[in-house]
């Protein structure tokens, strides 16, 4: 089934391959006014390009945000894959740590908490996201077992499906029909050198396999030798998000989203890069921190692996991205080494800027390799597969965020926040 799925893939590209719509354009829709930052045309398939030379160019407001709850001192959390609102508020959130689902209700108290470990109906071995279907189902998604559960409202199982795709694969959004759109990567050859794998976004059909292909990105830098993947510092990558029937794909070299309801595409917005310089401290600063997965024994034969690679001269343009209930895209700017919080800007689904909102940024685990084992769950920049979408912002949907937070002690918390978005 691997090589048919890649051969669906690699296949359907021909017929299609991102970017190969006519280029003809209409009259633009969106009026910059007095902002020349921005401009708006529609292209012969009624897709809304968006052109902006710099987000930060906006004098955009700054949006006010009301703590609702925080999970710190009530709820135990460890491994957070994800966590979304449902339509009564309340929201439902992946504990990896403990396999479990955990339904809080709109004031972060428990009303439920169910799996548990293992491989029938309801279990869990591997929690890899958690998301809304576009019928408002809520659904998980087990990589380890490569299957999807429906639940209710309640939390309750209402069906399970595996998928035959083996590649490393993430889904983003449920469509109504039981079809899922996904981001896979495939890995049919590996050029030495420094080298960016492809990223597909995919429709996966009612039977789990691969049915349509919607596009192509270059996925995560990496320097690739004989035997195995080097990390890149700083290194370019794809951004995925998703959320009810709208999936969002970017890429970090520059302003570059790609906005999707269902299979169609809605809204390309496409911009400049005022690239931030990466200084010599932070460059060691990197290593350093690439280093400390290791055993202080063997980091010097680390470092001579490391200095086979690179470290980009510039941060990537943007960092995050996440897509909200009702399709508004939220663009999250690179947070650096030293950074406590990242920059959000929202904008409408037909990539109008509406505002900014800062918040903390999550700061994952890092992976220890130590002569005791291995603690620690997430690597910075460190991954061999898939490129992660791990950020702070886990939810967006009506007036209300959910931001995962650490601790000063590395524990796991949830905050709810009431927001108000600019009209």
């Amino acid at each position: 089934m691997q090589q048919t799925a890649r051969c669906l893939i690699l296949s359907t590209l021909a017929l299609a391959g991102f970017g190969c719509r006519d280029a003809s354009r209409e009259s633009g829709r969106l009026d910059p006014g007095a902002d020349s930052a921005i401009s708006s045309t529609v292209d012969s398939a009624g897709v809304e390009i968006v052109s902006i030379s710099d987000l930060r160019d906006f004098d955009l407001p700054e949006m006010d945000r009301r703590l609702l709850y925080s999970t710190s001192a009530d709820v135990e959390l460890h491994q957070v894959a994800g966590a979304v609102f449902l339509p009564d508020s309340s929201l439902a959130v992946a504990n990896g740590g403990s396999s479990q689902v955990l339904l809080l209700d709109s004031r972060g108290n428990i009303l439920e908490r169910r799996g548990r470990e293992g491989e029938g109906p309801g279990e869990y071995v591997d929690i890899a996201w958690i998301g809304v279907g576009a019928d408002g189902v809520l659904i998980v998604f087990d990589d380890r077992l490569r299957r999807f559960t429906f639940l209710d409202a309640q939390g309750v199982v209402t069906g399970v499906r595996r998928i035959e795709v083996t590649e490393p694969f993430v889904p983003l959004a449920g469509l109504p029909g039981g079809e899922f759109i996904a981001v896979v990567e495939t890995r049919p050859f590996r050029p030495l050198g420094l080298q960016r794998g492809p990223l597909f976004l995919v429709v996966v059909d009612r039977a789990g396999a691969v049915a349509d292909t919607l596009g192509r990105w270059a996925g995560k830098q990496r320097y690739v030798t004989p035997d195995r993947m080097i990390a890149v510092g700083f290194a370019a990558t794809a951004l995925y998000a998703g959320r009810g029937p709208h999936a969002a794909l970017a890429t970090t070299d520059s302003l570059d989203v790609t906005l999707y309801e269902a299979s169609a595409p809605l809204t390309r917005i496409r911009g400049g890069h005022s690239p931030r310089q990466v200084t010599s401290r932070e460059r060691e600063a990197w290593t350093e921190l690439a280093l400390d997965v290791y055993p202080e024994a063997v980091r010097p034969a680390q470092r001579r692996t490391l200095e086979q690679s690179a470290v980009r001269d510039t941060h990537p343009a943007v960092g995050a991205l996440k897509v909200a209930a009702d399709g508004a895209i939220w663009i999250g700017g690179y947070a650096g080494l030293d950074d406590v919080e990242r920059n959000w800007t929202v904008l409408r689904r037909d990539g109008t800027p509406l505002g900014r909102l800062r918040l903390p940024v999550y700061r994952p685990e890092l992976l220890k390799v130590r002569e005791s084992g291995i603690t620690g769950w997430a690597l910075v920049e460190m991954e061999t597969t898939i490129p992660s979408a791990s950020h702070e912002l886990l939810d967006v949907a009506a007036d209300r965020i959910a931001v995962l937070r650490t601790s000063e002690l590395g524990e796991e918390f949830i905050e709810v926040y009431e927001i108000e978005l600019p009209r």
